[in-house]
């Protein structure tokens, strides 16, 4: 009777034993699924957050705009060795009885002053007075694309002032190097100083200028 007795008990201390062991992997189990939870989570998190990331960075290339409201027209265009000849006459400028070929666009409105507006958004990395060009101005962006602004009459930005496209930087004046065009902005457009045709740009995206 003590023998079978004995027997059962050791019966069921292996019970017991098993469903400890049993039940301890089960516990082990759930806490590795908790965090495998978690981890999954998380990296699915970030996975979000590059995407929307990437996306925004896409939808901030901007447009070239004109550094001119509506209605005020070029008086001058840039020099394009590809143009015909009548347009090329119209892209001189004379200056101490000597032609040269314009390197960027001029526009006028009947000789009356009109405000003039950052054709990007960027840093205003140059501000001078010039004794012939006028006041002139240039903002920069991350890309290195430059738009300098010329013949200004007044400035309403600083040195190393971050600005956005469309604000007013200045007002249009007179320069001597452009005397015959009275009040006027000579409109300079550059790539890690490349000059390109502003007027063929403008409306297009700043990726295009390469």
């Amino acid at each position: 009777m003590k023998k079978r007795s004995f027997h059962y008990k050791k019966i069921l201390g292996i019970s017991l034993a098993l469903a400890l062991f049993l039940g301890g992997i089960g516990i082990v189990q759930n806490i590795l699924d908790e965090h495998t939870k978690d981890f999954e989570d998380e990296t699915v998190v970030k996975v979000d957050e590059n995407q929307n990331k990437d996306t925004t960075e896409e939808k901030t290339i901007e447009t070239l705009k004109s550094p001119v409201k509506d209605g005020i027209g070029i008086v001058r265009y840039y020099y394009d060795k590809d143009d015909d000849a009548s347009k090329q006459e119209q892209s001189l400028i004379l200056f101490e009885d000597v032609y040269r070929p314009n390197q960027g666009v001029d526009y006028a409105n009947k000789n009356e002053a009109f405000d003039v507006m950052a054709a990007i958004s960027g840093t205003v990395t140059k501000k001078t007075n010039d004794p012939v060009l006028g006041w002139v101005v240039t903002i920069t962006n991350s890309d290195k694309i430059s738009t300098t602004y010329e013949s200004l009459s007044e400035v309403s930005v600083e040195l190393n002032q971050d600005v956005k496209q469309g604000d007013t930087i200045g007002k249009s004046g007179e320069n001597v190097y452009e005397a015959d065009l009275k009040n006027h902005l000579h409109f300079i457009l550059q790539k890690d100083d490349q000059l390109y045709n502003p007027e063929k740009y403008i409306g297009q995206t700043l990726d295009t200028i390469k």
